[in-house]
Parts: C-alpha cells; structure tokens; sequence
C-alpha cells in the first residue's frame, strides 16, 4: 500500500496539506466530462487539486488528473498543459493551471504543514498529530469564517501516543482499522477530539 499524494490549500503565502474534512469539497471531475482513473498507486482518486485561499473565498487553482478515456476539455476555458517532460513531474497526470474556480464549501478541514518525517507512513493520508502546525478552517458558503490553530493538541497527542506505543511494545491493537483510517480523510478518523 502507498502514501496518498492530497489536495493542497495555500493560504497567506503557506501551502497545507488538507488532512480531513467534515464534508467532501464540491469539485467533481464527472461534472467536466472526466472520468478519473488512477495510474500510479500514490493516487487512487485519479487526480488531486491545490485550492486557495483568500478574501474571495476557496478556489481551485490547479488540478492534476489523469482520465479513464484520456478525454481531457477545456475547463473554465483552461485546457490542461500539453504532455512533454513535465509529464512524469506529475505522476502521469495531466496539469491544468489557473482554472480560478470558486468552491461553494460549507464545513471544516483540518490542514497541516510542517509535517514531521519521524511520522512518515507509506500507506493512505498522514495522521493530523504528525504535522508540526495543524489548523481547522471554518468555511460558511466557501468563505473562511473562522481559523483555530491546533498545533498545541497535536504535539501533545504526539507525546501522548509515543508513551503509549512504548507501554505496549510497539503493537498496534487493530490492524484493520488502522489500514481503513489510513485512506480515509473524514474528521472522526483523523481528528477525533473536534468533534
């Protein structure tokens, strides 16, 4: 099994990567005509998005995919970048870039960034605890309305989870369930003590 590659939000300057969600964000290629396919294990969705964020909103800016039927129109008058060296840069996916669509999100999603390597796992979406900045976005009809930094919770269930895989030998008590939340991004999975 393999890390996920994930949607990416950039807000004032700083890029983020988007650990969990209390709602899937709108964008649906099939609206668009494509039908995304994975070609690469690192993305099993079959494209991924990097949003950002500003006094406008959630916007899409760039979105990289690749189709079951290698049909590929234009969105929002954008046509994806011609295949050429690049190409293997995004793991067989093709780049539109700029596409400046609004998202009409209502919810929250947890972003993290600085994530720290010692975390790293090679199977699904990273862990929120593993990141060193970790912040709840709040969005009412895709309008930011409210930011909560969590870092302070996330270092501590970093101790917190260190002491207890030392108390138990290292053992992970479920494996089932550690594999399911491993390629899930919903909130109770990923960010249990929000909700």
């Amino acid at each position: 099994m393999t890390a996920q590659v994930g949607d990416r939000f950039f807000l004032e300057g700083d890029g983020y990567s988007i650990v969990a969600l209390s709602n899937p964000i709108q964008f649906q290629p099939e609206e668009y005509g494509m039908i995304p396919e994975a070609c690469c294990t690192a993305c099993w969705n079959g494209y991924w998005c990097d949003y950002h964020i500003s006094e406008e909103g959630i916007r899409l800016q760039n979105l990289y995919i690749h189709t079951k039927d290698e049909i590929y129109p234009n969105i929002n008058g954008i046509g994806p970048e011609e295949k050429s060296k690049k190409y293997h840069l995004y793991m067989g996916h093709c780049l539109y870039r700029n596409l400046d669509l609004p998202m009409e999100y209502t919810g929250k999603i947890l972003v993290g960034k600085d994530f720290i390597r010692t975390y790293y796992m090679h199977m699904g979406y990273q862990r929120a605890w593993a990141y060193e900045v970790l912040k709840e976005l709040v969005f009412e009809n895709g309008k930011l309305v409210q930011t909560v930094d969590h870092s302070h919770m996330a270092k501590q269930l970093r101790e917190e989870i260190e002491n207890r895989t030392v108390e138990n030998g290292g053992e992970d008590d479920d494996i089932r369930q550690f594999v399911e939340k491993s390629f899930s991004l919903k909130l109770e999975d990923k960010a249990w003590w929000l909700l």
